[in-house]
């Protein structure tokens, strides 16, 4: 896990945006304390010159050229996770190839071996290595072939362009900025604040959506107008000769997923325990130290449940939990988090985000997530992976995804009320709405009227009878099926912003988050399910819940929905004494530290 930087002027770079670029790899440190390395391109001959920083390791050879044009510079940070000798160092070269890569290739070994069927010998243990020379292999078709998450940026001496590709999900971040003459591409928004002679103005816009709302952007968009995200399961060929027109092309969707009606309850089951278990395998592949989140809820529980063996076998030695807990508290999930470590014999560390929360460290948290929260229980997090680091963890399990996927909020629940009415099975609808009321402690005469409101006016809006200026009930009221809502909040609505959190409130100690349950493989068995295989009998996330272990029966059929918890408001008072003024706003707050 790591840190990118590509920097290309029509002009040649002189020694100002060389050194910003040095500042700007600099800023992300975080990502990569382990190595620094900046490689100089002429991209009209393909001439290179690897130039040397006081983070660059020694034993890395500097090979000088003769002429000093260039106008590509290509830079990284490294975080030593795979390969811990000097031999993964980036930029990595192959046949006058670099790429500065991000992430992880889980499936790196069995890559490995179709690469030295085709010839191919190998200098390093790293997967960056077979990253590179998988691209010189099968061109952009490699991408089809990774099991894993990355961003990277790799230059082909051949066709003189850069190859950019985010990971399917987005997982990775990379960002762009493009204007005239210039074009930046880097791991972390902060690292454009180091170019002074770029543009950046505030995006109104979403400043607006995240200040009446509490939402981040629904698109590629940032809260700068200049700077985007990359898009997910996206690459690009970067040829500089078109003004900087070229566009992302998708190489993956979920949206071409369909549901598989003959899928059989037991045999789906038996297919994602197969499946879980092997994408926890290959997410064990390591060369440092993994740990774990628990939350008390299903899914991390499920991480718990299939890692715990994997663990023992591959370190010899317990594996180390993290949670933040709030005892006697609203919100505390002490309870479940115990009932795992009362059934696995853990190294358990606890963090009371109460306790620890000041207001420094809040700031210097909110630059590192570089987008507004809307709750503190992000903050959390943030101190969980601190703890991690000072525990000696270097990479992080986590659950996130599983409820983007297999239906884990209210809200999957109240569009499969109006799915299932749209599709005339009312009988079902009774049934369903009767085990939710059931479950939940909610009127189901309250429950009929907020349904049925919400029927009548998705019927009016598709029939063009109302219109919505609210841009996100229009969002809701474009889905008229579960399975499309549950993708929209796995591309658009939710999982991109926890995806965000993830990677800076880790990667700002220097940890690597893994997502299991992110797999594709995964992803596309859940959305083959049909709708009744995810919600049943009132429950959400039913499949899963099957998966889980009987000895974790009281976290199997919780009734409440949660993960990371926090008492917000309380926090809140004790880290930020201005918020006992009545017009204080949280949002606005966080909003003002970071877009200026």
């Amino acid at each position: 896990m790591c840190g990118i930087l590509a920097y290309y002027s029509k002009s040649y770079l002189n020694y100002k945006e060389i050194s910003d670029s040095i500042q700007s790899l600099n800023s992300i440190k975080h990502r990569g304390p382990d190595g620094e390395g900046l490689v100089l391109i002429n991209t009209n001959t393909g001439n290179h010159k690897i130039f040397k920083t006081k983070d660059t390791p020694s034993d890395i050879e500097i090979k000088d050229t003769l002429k000093s044009d260039y106008n590509l510079l290509i830079g990284h940070r490294r975080l030593k996770i795979i390969d811990l000798t000097s031999s993964g160092h980036q930029p990595m070269e192959f046949e006058n190839n670099w790429i500065s890569y991000n992430g992880e290739i889980y499936n790196y070994l069995e890559i490995k071996k179709e690469l030295q069927i085709e010839g191919y010998k190998f200098k390093s243990s790293s997967d960056t290595e077979i990253v590179l020379k998988a691209y010189h292999c099968w061109g952009e078709k490699c991408l089809q072939k990774f099991n894993g998450m990355w961003s990277f940026v790799i230059w082909d001496n051949k066709l003189k362009s850069l190859f950019i590709s985010n990971d399917r999900f987005g997982v990775k971040p990379l960002y762009i900025y493009k204007s005239s003459e210039k074009a930046i591409f880097t791991s972390e928004i902060k690292q454009f604040h180091f170019f002074n002679s770029i543009l950046k103005t505030k995006n109104i816009e979403n400043c607006n959506l995240y200040l009446d709302h509490g939402y981040q952007p629904l698109d590629q968009s940032t809260y700068f107008n200049e700077i985007s995200r990359f898009q997910s399961g996206s690459s690009l060929v970067f040829n500089f000769s078109n003004n900087f027109q070229e566009n992302p092309k998708s190489y993956y969707s979920i949206y071409n997923i369909k549901i598989n009606n003959k899928w059989v309850f037991k045999d789906a089951i038996t297919t994602l325990k197969n499946t879980l278990s092997n994408a926890i395998t290959l997410r064990y592949r390591s060369d440092v130290e993994l740990g774990i989140s628990i939350s008390g809820g299903i899914d991390s529980s499920i991480l718990v449940q299939y890692g715990f063996d994997i663990h023992q076998l591959k370190f010899n030695k317990k594996l180390k939990s993290f949670s933040a807990v709030s005892p006697n508290m609203k919100g505390d999930e002490s309870e479940f988090i115990h009932e795992v470590l009362n059934n696995y014999d853990l190294d358990s560390h606890f963090i009371n985000p109460y306790e620890s929360f000041n207001k420094s460290d809040f700031i210097k948290f909110l630059n590192q997530l570089e987008f507004p929260p809307t709750t503190t229980s992000f903050y959390a997090q943030w101190l969980v992976s601190r703890l991690m680091s000072q525990k000696g963890v270097k990479v992080n399990l986590v659950g996130q995804g599983a409820d983007e996927v297999f239906g884990g909020y209210h809200s999957h629940y109240f569009m499969y009320f109006r799915t299932l009415i749209l599709k005339g099975k009312i009988m079902s609808y009774f049934s369903e709405i009767s085990a939710y009321s059931e479950i939940r402690e909610v009127s189901k005469i309250n429950l009929h009227k907020i349904v049925l409101s919400d029927v009548t006016t998705f019927l009016k809006y598709k029939t063009e009878l109302k219109k919505l200026d609210n841009k996100l009930l229009n969002y809701w009221h474009k889905i008229n099926d579960l399975t499309s809502f549950l993708k929209s909040d796995f591309s658009t609505y939710q999982l991109p912003f926890y995806l965000h959190s993830d990677d800076r409130n880790s990667m700002s100690h220097s940890i690597e988050t893994r997502h299991p349950f992110l797999d594709y493989r995964i992803v596309e068995l859940g959305y083959s399910l049909p709708n009744n295989f995810l919600l049943k009998n009132g429950w959400s996330k039913y499949i899963l819940r099957k998966v889980l272990d009987d000895s974790l029966e009281k976290i199997k059929w919780r009734k409440d929905k949660k993960g990371y918890t926090v008492p917000d408001s309380e926090i809140i008072k004790k880290l930020l004494p201005e918020s006992n003024n009545i017009n204080f706003d949280f949002r606005k707050f966080c909003l003002r530290q970071l877009v200026k």
